[in-house]
């Protein structure tokens, strides 16, 4: 699993990501808020830890643009605040959890577990939707309608990144981690071959879901309109 931390004092985010990364987490670290916002918007993150206070765009901003994004990626909030209100404001608009600095590591570690248990359980489900599109992952099916079609190894893959992070642009790059593995010399023209066979097999069923390339970033799920 992948977390994204946002956090401007980078020594307190090397030390996050430190302990994080012996729980056997990747990690990657952001200092200010505009690029944080745009690396949460941009690339697939199983949990974000979130400063409040943050050079360019705080903590708030991002959350708020984030869910205003119905991106659902769970947030923990990081903050030397700790008045009832501040706390009141992140989890009103979304935050998952909110811990107050300073705060001892093991509790830090123990607030990730807890979230990250909690949308596993939500989100076991052997179907997956967006539009008419249902992928059984169960039957390992693409289904439209009363039509289906097989799809397996890594068109299975790429199609269930892409439709659990329906509402997001996914960046090619974190594609071909996901699929390939960080270690593979994968590049990014074999994320481009198998959105291509996708498409394909969408088109054969008839599907309104189109995958939209987006522009020196990735790929997303669109709807068309009728």
């Amino acid at each position: 699993m992948k977390i994204l931390i946002i956090e401007d004092e980078y020594s307190l985010a090397d030390a996050i990501a430190t302990t994080l990364q012996r729980e056997k987490f990747g990690v990657n670290i952001i200092t200010n808020g505009e690029d944080g916002e745009y690396e949460a918007l941009t690339n697939i993150y199983d949990l974000i830890l979130l400063d409040v206070m943050l050079p360019k765009k705080d903590g708030f901003e991002i959350l708020n643009s984030l869910r205003k994004e119905k991106i659902n990626t769970p947030v923990i909030m990081l903050t030397a605040k700790s008045e009832i209100s501040d706390k009141l404001n992140g989890l009103e608009n979304g935050a998952d959890d909110y811990i107050t600095k300073p705060f001892h590591m093991r509790e830090l570690v123990a607030r990730v577990k807890v979230i990250l248990k909690r949308k596993t359980n939500i989100e076991d489900t052997n179907i997956l939707e967006y539009s008419d599109l249902k992928l059984d992952l169960a039957t390992c099916k693409m289904k439209v309608n009363d039509n289906e079609i097989p799809i397996n190894g890594k068109e299975l893959d790429l199609l269930e990144i892409l439709l659990v992070n329906k509402n997001q642009i996914i960046d090619r790059e974190m594609l071909a981690n996901k699929i390939w593995g960080i270690t593979s010399e994968a590049e990014y023209n074999n994320v481009e071959v198998y959105v291509s066979f996708l498409r394909k097999k969408l088109k054969l069923l008839k599907s309104k879901v189109k995958i939209k390339a987006v522009r020196g970033i990735g790929y997303k799920l669109e709807e068309e309109n009728d």
